[in-house]
């Protein structure tokens, strides 16, 4: 019985490496080898496709929106192209070594079925990140408020959002967390600064330096100032001091500098008119008790 074993795999092994089975093999080898580099080519020239299409040319109308725009699909559109090719070459590999694909292919749908009720999670996040890519709500390179997180949108992906955060941290939020979130780079801003003077100080003359402060400011950044600034008044009667706003209308983008640049001015320009900005104090009595 163990010899009839061993001449059954002998012949076997014979047959495989037979003149014919061979050539037969070879053949295949070829043929997927050249299928791999068809599918490399075919790819290449579907994401080149891809990114001439959607690249705006630099003098055209809308230019850093619509390249804003490219940014964010031109790799989400290449990564899908990516798949479907990678699917489509395997369907046709698996067929040259004789396996029967129809199956697989009929059965995709009733899988990808089961896989979303099994992942309602992953359906939800690339639901709502279409509904986000496709809107143009959100663009690689913009400066965005997801929630308690803030930094600059690196890569939109299929699936989730790439935040790089000022400190450097890299934040992966999935689109189905993102029910709400702020877009600093969409039409303009306002340098909204807050200052506040003593109970004791002139509540006019400080609103009219402030205006002065604006003004020069605003005269030296006609680049970026879209309206003219705003002196709102007193904003309210704190503890220890009346605080004023002033607001100015900038392009996007831009308000974080012109806030800074605008306290640091005030505060030269009030200590120079003796303007007092207050700290937190308390006044203690000291009572003597009667013996």
């Amino acid at each position: 019985m163990f010899t009839k074993y061993i001449n059954n795999f002998y012949q076997t092994i014979l047959s495989f490496f037979s003149p014919g089975n061979i050539v037969l093999w070879w053949g295949k080898l070829i043929t997927i080898i050249i299928i791999l580099v068809v599918s490399k080519i075919a790819l290449s020239v579907i994401n080149k496709l891809i990114e001439k299409s959607l690249t705006p040319l630099e003098k055209s109308k809308n230019y850093k929106k619509r390249i804003s725009r490219a940014n964010t699909l031109i790799p989400l559109l290449q990564s899908i192209s990516k798949y479907v090719i990678y699917f489509i070459t395997g369907v046709i590999v698996l067929r040259e070594f004789g396996i029967d694909t129809t199956a697989i292919i009929a059965s995709a749908g009733v899988v990808g079925l089961a896989v979303g009720f099994g992942a309602q999670s992953l359906v939800k996040d690339v639901i709502s990140g279409a509904f986000l890519i496709f809107e143009g709500t959100i663009a690689v390179g913009d400066s965005v408020n997801v929630g308690e997180h803030s930094g600059t949108v690196e890569v939109i992906g299929f699936r989730n959002i790439h935040l790089r955060k000022f400190s450097g941290e890299l934040r992966v939020i999935p689109y189905g967390e993102v029910a709400s979130f702020g877009n600093f780079n969409r039409g303009y801003m306002r340098a909204i600064v807050e200052v506040g003077v003593a109970y004791e100080q002139d509540v006019e003359r400080g609103m009219k330096t402030l205006e002065d402060i604006a003004n020069k400011w605003a005269e030296e950044n006609k680049d970026i100032v879209l309206e003219p600034p705003i002196v709102q008044g007193v904003l309210s009667l704190g503890s220890s001091d009346v605080t004023l706003r002033i607001a100015i209308k900038v392009k996007s983008m831009t308000h974080w500098g012109a806030e800074r640049e605008l306290k640091r001015k005030i505060k030269d320009t009030f200590d120079e008119k003796g303007i007092d900005i207050p700290f937190p104090r308390q006044v203690v009595y000291l009572k003597r008790e009667k013996k």
